[in-house]
């Protein structure tokens, strides 16, 4: 079941600093995560987190002069929803498919596969 849309990267980026910081955070909090490295000024963060709000990914609340936002998704939430739509989406929900992709061209890295094996066997099925 499908609880939201994949969220645009400009989105996400804000999404994420949310998910980075305690809650509940401001604009000018998230204008020195992510606003100013990219060149935002506040309104178009504002702008962002308002799309966030009517997406129902966050709720604000005013506090005096400031609002304040709240995630209401988590970033596991978020994630594993995404994950699952691309494995579907491009592997025909296949895992064996999206890791012989992943293990193709690019390879995979002795690294990553010992702590591949790790988990594995850390999982109980």
């Amino acid at each position: 079941m499908e609880l939201f849309k994949k969220l645009p990267d400009a989105e996400f980026e804000v999404m994420n600093a949310v998910w980075n910081n305690p809650a509940p955070v401001t604009t000018p909090v998230l204008m020195r995560a992510i606003g100013n490295k990219k060149g935002w000024r506040a309104p178009t963060l504002i702008s962002f987190l308002v799309r966030l709000e009517d997406r129902g990914f966050i709720r604000s609340e005013k506090v005096g002069k400031e609002r304040q936002y709240y995630p209401i998704v988590s970033r596991k939430a978020y994630m594993v929803q995404l994950t699952r739509r691309f494995l579907k989406q491009y592997h025909g929900g296949s895992l064996m498919s999206f890791l012989d992709n992943l293990a193709g061209d690019s390879g995979i890295t002795t690294e990553q596969y010992d702590e591949l094996l790790e988990w594995l066997k850390s999982c109980e099925f």
